[in-house]
């Protein structure tokens, strides 16, 4: 992956993050029975922890320092936008930005195949067009 390539990932990542990130994820069907409501902003220190476990049980040291240049994950607000925002902007050395992007592709895709709509189904127009975009 070249630089220009990680960067247009990156854009792709963090739209398709946000784009998920306001809608409702359910946790199976107890969230309407017990009243738990979970979206993916819950999760994104979840995945900046366990990019940075991986990194550091890896030796993967740029990427250690690349992840925690912002200071601690525990600190780090809305820490999976911060760190696609900063791959864009072309912050990290190639090599940590692949070793990221590969990670946080198949993290990202998995919860859009699981709780979203295909990215290229229509942020707007209803229940209807959300069905039909929904990946099989």
């Amino acid at each position: 992956m070249e630089a220009a390539s990680s960067r247009t990932q990156a854009v792709y990542l963090r739209d398709l993050w946000n784009r998920l990130s306001t809608m409702h994820v359910a946790l199976g069907c107890s969230c309407t029975m017990s009243g738990i409501s979970v979206t993916l902003e819950d999760f994104e220190r979840d995945i900046a922890d366990y990019l940075w476990a991986e990194s550091e049980r890896l030796g993967q040291s740029e990427v250690v320092a690349f992840l925690l240049a912002p200071g601690p994950i525990d600190t780090q607000e809305q820490a999976v936008r911060s760190i696609l925002n900063r791959l864009e902007a072309g912050e990290a050395e190639e090599a940590a930005a692949q070793w990221l992007l590969t990670r946080m592709t198949k993290t990202i895709e998995s919860y859009a195949k699981l709780h979203g709509p295909a990215p290229e189904a229509p942020l707007l127009g209803g229940a209807k067009a959300w069905r039909t975009g929904y990946r099989e």
